[in-house]
């Protein structure tokens, strides 16, 4: 049986022995927590798609010892979130209606569907095929600047039975132009890290509820936010599984109901 201890052994071992994979060295205590996200076995397909993501994943299809590397990555990353927002989403009227802005392989829609109970149908995800990563941080909005891939994404979704999800791809349809409302939106190392928040929030307001939430990962030098007369916001400190002594803040952005 593969265990968490077993699992972290390996993926040392891995990371002494590949030096592509060298600057890869996950929290240890937040790898070893409940795995909630199930990797699977890696295709070529997927494998591409992940390093298109994550240029630091160099992963082959069908390496075990690779997958293993990437579940508990993944699980990891979500763990920090989670320990972070926690207390966060424990304060809110639970959600009807989710998004996500940039899913990636959708993990943290699959955490958040298993840990929290929410069906798979509360949620939406906007993402778009891409072939090449153009980050620009806080420089100019890109108008094709996708890096996902939304085939792996639903086999992933599958892979770990989160059934329902609506899948938005940005090639089709302006963040702008989504045809409903949600009482959460969220964006983890996508609108707020990658690419700079203040060409998205002229968008995303519109899609917040009176009363909703959205949340955003950025860095801890991030300031380029300006406050605006509906919204309340605050920031969050959490720390992050790769690196293993990273540290990053989430912004908390909160539109008032009407009086």
């Amino acid at each position: 049986m593969i265990t968490p201890r077993k699992v972290f052994n390996r993926i040392k071992r891995t990371l002494a022995a590949n030096d592509s994979l060298a600057l890869k060295a996950l929290n240890p205590r937040l790898v070893r927590l409940e795995t909630v996200f199930k990797a699977p076995p890696l295709t070529a397909g997927l494998a591409s798609a992940i390093k298109l993501i994550s240029p630091h994943c160099d992963f082959s299809a069908g390496n075990q010892e690779q997958r293993e590397i990437w579940q508990a990555d993944q699980n990891g990353a979500c763990w920090g979130e989670y320990e972070a927002l926690g207390p966060i989403l424990d304060s809110l009227e639970e959600p009807n209606s989710v998004l996500e802005i940039g899913p990636g392989m959708g993990r943290t829609v699959i955490f958040l569907a298993k840990k929290r109970g929410w069906p798979g149908n509360r949620f939406s995800v906007y993402e778009g095929d891409g072939t090449e990563t153009r980050y620009t941080s806080n420089g100019p909005r890109v108008g094709d600047s996708f890096c996902g891939n939304i085939g792996m994404l639903r086999e992933v979704l599958e892979y770990n039975k989160v059934e329902g999800v609506e899948v938005y791809d940005a090639s089709n349809i302006s963040l702008g132009a989504l045809p409903k409302q949600f009482d959460l939106i969220y964006s983890f190392y996508c609108v707020g890290f990658h690419w700079a928040l203040r060409e998205f929030m002229p968008e995303i307001i519109p899609l917040m509820k009176d009363g909703g939430t959205a949340i955003f990962t950025v860095t801890d030098d991030f300031h380029d936010f300006e406050a605006i007369e509906s919204l309340d916001y605050s920031f969050v400190s959490w720390k992050t599984a790769w690196p293993k002594d990273g540290e990053l803040r989430f912004l908390v952005v909160k539109k008032r109901g009407p009086f």
